[in-house]
């Protein structure tokens, strides 16, 4: 993928991420611009061009508008964690079309049976960090279905159709698009492998049993 590409959608997330809670405190992850770029960089360069082009104009045209879609973000992702409040928020927010709405969720789908794939593969590594399902919600720690679909649901029709026929390309050919993601976000810890990162996963869990691994990039006081 270009690099200028991918550099100017982190550059125009993080600029929207500044002013999510904007007038509250600051979550620590906001102060923590490494992190999120290596994350957030891990994921778009598993994208097809396509798709992290299409992905880039939402965020232009966002930007145009006065829209946050990191902010946004958080409120899609109330709807399991906080109903009543997500009620409430999405009066101001531009609600997903029935085909965004479908695309998102068939999307979500595929990644949540990738990601219980990666977790019977890489324990350590996938499994020990959010709980899958939006059902398990309630107990304190967003899962990642609520994360991922939260996500999903700020991109525009085109963006997901892009991502839904690079999702069924990669499958096509035995590829696991949620395991490019996990690969690249070791490999901002300096993992080479996701089995490396598997190995010192292991150990670490080992010496220490509460250690809780959270490979994902999120950040649960900005919401």
């Amino acid at each position: 993928m270009d690099k200028a590409l991918t550099d100017n959608i982190v550059a125009l997330e993080w600029d929207m991420f500044q002013l999510v809670n904007e007038g509250g405190p600051r979550a620590d992850c906001q102060d923590d611009f490494r992190t999120f770029d290596g994350m957030r960089r891990g994921q778009f360069e598993a994208w097809s061009d396509e798709a992290a082009k299409s992905y880039e104009g939402d965020l232009e045209a966002a930007k145009v508008a006065g829209r946050n879609l990191i902010a946004e973000k958080y409120i899609h992702m109330m709807r399991t964690t906080t109903p009543a409040r997500y009620e409430k928020l999405m009066e101001g927010v531009p609600r997903p079309t029935e085909r965004a709405e479908a695309l998102a969720q068939a999307i979500s789908d595929k990644m949540l049976a990738q990601t219980e794939a990666l977790q019977e593969k890489y324990p350590y590594v996938s499994g020990t960090g959010r709980p899958l399902h939006s059902a398990s919600d309630f107990s304190g720690v967003t899962s990642i279905e609520t994360y991922q679909l939260g996500e999903l649901l700020t991109y525009s029709e085109n963006t997901l159709a892009a991502l839904g026929r690079h999702l069924d390309a990669l499958e096509a050919n035995g590829v696991s698009l949620a395991g490019e993601i996990l690969a690249n976000s070791v490999k901002f810890y300096g993992y080479a492998s996701l089995k490396e990162a598997e190995d010192a996963a292991r150990t670490r869990a080992e010496a220490s049993p509460l250690e809780v691994l959270d490979w994902s990039f999120g950040c649960a006081d900005c919401d």
